[in-house]
């Protein structure tokens, strides 16, 4: 499997997707190789409307370099099929080469669903996916899905339910996010941070309110003590002490002893919160634990029997 990328943005150096990929499956193949057609919205907009045969052709040469040896070559599009320039660039893409195209929609699919029937008139479609699911409408979709193909024979190959896991960043991330540096249980900063909280009521209320998410960074400043030792007491991945404050001894004890990182940034807490949600938003699947994680839900809904069939390829 080798992803050949049209991106949206031309700038900067390399395509840290496709590097990851080559990391994961050992490849030999060059970065360019592997991302060998970047453009930027702007740039892509114009091929298409001047000379889209150019841009097929650049597609196709890039293909045909990187599929030899291969049985599966993964080409990965624009992402939003409701606009114009990013459709009309998986068609000139997908027909370049004659590639089957799966369509990934992502929670709430109400608005899209129109359009994936518009573009099986167009390519081969070999299915949709519904990805980032609440949990608890995962079979609604199921259903709203099926109900809207049933005529135009499309396939739902899954309904993937939203994973707060493959949403989260690593506790490394969120320091270097911060600027702010690990005082405690390095070898425990590639766990992965799902929720936030802050530390700002009274200690009795503490344990409560920390005890209602796991997976979690608290936020707390550094003179509340108090609030640093009831969060330790809960399932907590790191404690972030703000104003650059360095923890008392008893917290760095107890947090040695249930392996809790503990980072300190110059940050005041507003400022650690924004910076936590902006590397949140930022977040990407390029770790390996996340790999771990998205293949165990796959497993779960993924109808791969269906997606080989398609291919012509043995289960």
């Amino acid at each position: 499997m080798i992803p050949v990328y049209v991106v949206e943005s031309s700038d900067g150096d390399g395509c840290p997707d496709a590097a990851f990929v080559k990391n994961v499956f050992k490849l030999t193949e060059s970065d360019e190789t592997m991302c060998a057609v970047r453009l930027s919205k702007d740039e892509l907009s114009r091929r298409l409307t001047t000379n889209s045969d150019k841009l097929s052709q650049s597609v196709k040469s890039a293909y045909q370099k990187i599929s030899r040896g291969k049985d599966i070559v993964i080409m990965e599009g624009l992402g939003n099929i409701s606009d114009k320039v990013s459709t009309s660039a998986c068609y000139v893409i997908a027909n370049a080469v004659g590639a089957g195209v799966i369509v990934v929609l992502n929670y709430p699919v109400n608005s899209d669903l129109s359009h994936v029937v518009q573009m099986s008139k167009k390519v081969k479609l070999i299915g949709v996916i519904a990805n980032l699911v609440p949990k608890s409408k995962v079979e609604k979709v199921k259903q709203q899905i099926s109900d809207s193909f049933s005529k135009a024979n499309i396939k739902l190959l899954a309904v993937v339910p939203e994973v707060r896991g493959l949403l989260g960043v690593t506790v490394a991330e969120l320091a270097q996010a911060l600027g702010g540096e690990i005082l405690s249980s390095r070898e425990k900063a590639d766990e992965i941070v799902e929720n936030v909280m802050v530390g700002a009521m009274t200690v009795d209320s503490g344990l409560t309110y920390f005890g209602r998410k796991e997976n979690k960074a608290v936020v707390v400043r550094g003179e509340r003590s108090d609030m640093q030792l009831a969060a330790l007491q809960t399932p907590t991945r790191c404690l972030i002490i703000t104003n650059n404050a360095k923890p008392l001894p008893t917290i760095m004890l107890q947090a040695q002893e249930k392996q809790v990182p503990i980072v300190s940034v110059r940050l005041d807490t507003n400022a650690t919160v924004d910076g936590i949600e902006k590397a949140l938003a930022e977040a990407s699947i390029r770790n390996p634990r996340k790999l771990e994680m998205f293949e165990r839900v796959l497993d779960s809904c993924f109808d791969f029997e269906a997606f080989y069939s398609q291919l012509g390829l043995k289960v």
